[in-house]
């Protein structure tokens, strides 16, 4: 007979066993005790918090035959039935795959019919959310007046989906998402109940990887153990969890706070070609970023960190500022991997952004000019300051050598109603017709890419990484900023096809492409056209012949 996997074996039997969900299972325990059951209970939250395991308790308490303070005895027959998954009077539907009328009227049929052996039918209605609206309506009727005998369990991830004459008849919990002092104790009592001997920090990895979902974190214990076997050191859980890349996160980290370009790409592309997931090694550096922001904050009691970490973060944050360590966390919270876990270049470019300052004379262009204040009676008119003259002089506290180059702390694009012109080459030298009309559609080339490759799009998309450099008859040559990108190109055939095929769509003919370096980019600033305000719907709009309404 094949093992059963952990989770089920472990699955909560009594209400003191839902890790993480006191409020819910006190309140179900007390209506128990009472004899007070409601005719329906909804619980919402997120997957793995105990949602179904918490419907089944309740109907195997409201059956128990010597309940306990509300929690059920585990020793009578009705409660044997429903451990061994046998009992008759606790009916599961799993609405995703039961969504028709046709399903609730059977049940509401069904509901008449007097329990077969306990006190009460219980109907555990999973993803109740899927049910069609019919459906749903078919179900109002039996929850407005259910018979005295029936308790309706709906269980959902999406409440908001629910109609609001449905929600009304029920006793709504929200379950949240589990605590991690929970999951970790949870884990430690199943590892000792199976003999599993792990080291406590591994077990605080596998909760951290889980997110709040004891289900999950029971799932990676038990593929870890089926890996390694039932003893487990730290390195074998990390590996095991793919976080062998704790020390370069912590070094990304560093990177991003001081904005050295080289080593944070470098670090980005040994993670790529080491098969590291990027997103989880992305995830690792924004925990590393948020403990150094909490420590510059004095707030490290709450991080329950060794004294060794503690002393090593503290190194980071003592000489780094508040506004760079915020300026990194938003550069990775804005990534978008698009589906592929394993892309690195969303990381660099948030990262080569960050690090050049683009990102930061974005936000000042963005900010308006203050206004002045209304001169007085006969006073002579105050002159207004220039717009975005000020903005970078506010971070008086940062240290020269972190701060960007003064040519692109200066650059700003210009005012958001002024038309795209045409781009500007680094070398400012005389170019051919067909060049000058490429380089004055290169946004709809990069419009055209994303739509055949998302990765495509993103490579061109950023500012200052890569415009045509020259053209030669059918041949054209793209230049790139920075080498990893360009790498990245090379070495994606859908990229580079992409690109090929856009370029030869918006020229009308084919051609063969070659990509390069462009050294001079790098000084050249953000030399691109500017893009519309309101993002790339109001860029579409325009282009299709709409027009801007000021108001």
């Amino acid at each position: 007979m094949a093992q059963e996997v952990l989770y089920r074996k472990w699955r909560p039997r009594r209400f003191g066993d839902v890790a993480g969900q006191d409020p819910v299972t006190t309140t179900l325990r007390n209506a128990v005790a009472n004899g007070t059951p409601a005719h329906a209970y909804l619980f919402s939250g997120p997957r793995g918090t105990g949602k179904t395991s918490t419907g089944r308790i309740l109907a195997k308490a409201v059956n128990c035959e010597a309940p306990e303070g509300g929690e059920p005895c585990d020793r009578c027959v009705s409660c044997i039935s429903y451990d061994e998954g046998r009992a008759i009077d606790l009916i599961e539907l799993d609405a995703a795959s039961n969504r028709g009328i046709d399903e609730i009227r059977d049940l509401r049929e069904s509901a008449g019919y007097a329990p077969a052996a306990g006190r009460y039918k219980v109907y555990l209605i999973d993803e109740v959310h899927m049910l069609t609206d019919a459906a749903f309506n078919a179900l109002l009727k039996t929850l407005e007046e259910p018979p005295p005998h029936i308790i309706f369990v709906l269980a959902t991830t999406e409440a908001h989906k629910i109609p609001a004459t449905i929600l009304s008849r029920c006793q709504r919990f929200d379950l949240r998402r589990i605590p991690l002092e929970a999951v970790v104790g949870r884990l430690q009592t199943i590892a000792d109940g199976e003999g599993i001997s792990i080291d406590p920090m591994g077990l605080e990895l596998i909760a951290k990887q889980a997110t709040g979902a004891l289900r999950d974190a029971v799932n990676l214990l038990d593929q870890l153990v089926a890996y390694h076997g039932r003893t487990l050191d730290l390195d074998q859980v990390r590996s095991g969890l793919g976080l062998i890349v704790d020390d370069r996160a912590a070094d990304l980290a560093r990177a991003s706070i001081e904005r050295d370009l080289k080593a944070g790409l470098t670090l980005l592309a040994a993670a790529r070609d080491d098969g590291v997931e990027i997103r989880a090694f992305v995830r690792e550096v924004v925990r590393v970023l948020r403990t150094v922001l909490l420590l510059k904050a004095g707030a490290e009691d709450q991080l329950g960190l060794s004294d060794a970490q503690v002393e090593e973060l503290n190194n980071v944050a003592t000489a780094a500022q508040v506004a760079d360590i915020v300026a990194a966390l938003q550069a990775y919270g804005d990534i978008d991997f698009a589906g592929d876990a394993y892309d690195a270049l969303p990381a660099e470019i948030a990262f080569a952004s960050l690090a050049t300052g683009l990102n930061t004379a974005a936000m000042a262009s963005a900010a308006p000019p203050p206004m002045p204040a209304p001169a007085a009676r006969g006073a002579a008119p105050r002159q207004a300051p220039p717009p975005r003259a000020a903005a970078p002089q506010q971070r008086q506290d940062t240290p020269p050598a972190r701060q960007a180059p003064a040519e692109q702390r200066s650059a700003s694009p210009p005012p958001e109603d002024e038309p795209s012109r045409p781009f500007a080459p680094p070398d400012g030298g005389a170019v051919s017709d067909d060049l000058a009309t490429l380089r004055q559609k290169w946004p709809d080339v990069q419009a055209l890419a994303r739509k055949k490759d998302m990765r495509a799009g993103a490579l061109l998309g950023s500012a200052s990484n890569a415009f045509p450099k020259s053209m030669d008859g059918q041949r054209v040559t793209v230049g790139f900023q920075f080498p990893a990108h360009l790498q990245k190109a090379e070495g994606t055939p859908e990229i580079r096809a992409a690109l090929r095929e856009a370029i030869g769509e918006i020229l009308g003919r084919e051609v063969a492409l070659d990509l390069e370096v462009w050294a001079e980019l790098a000084s050249a600033g953000t030399a691109a056209p500017p893009r519309t305000s309101g993002g790339h719907l109001v860029e579409e709009a325009l282009k299709q012949g709409a027009r801007r309404v000021d108001g």
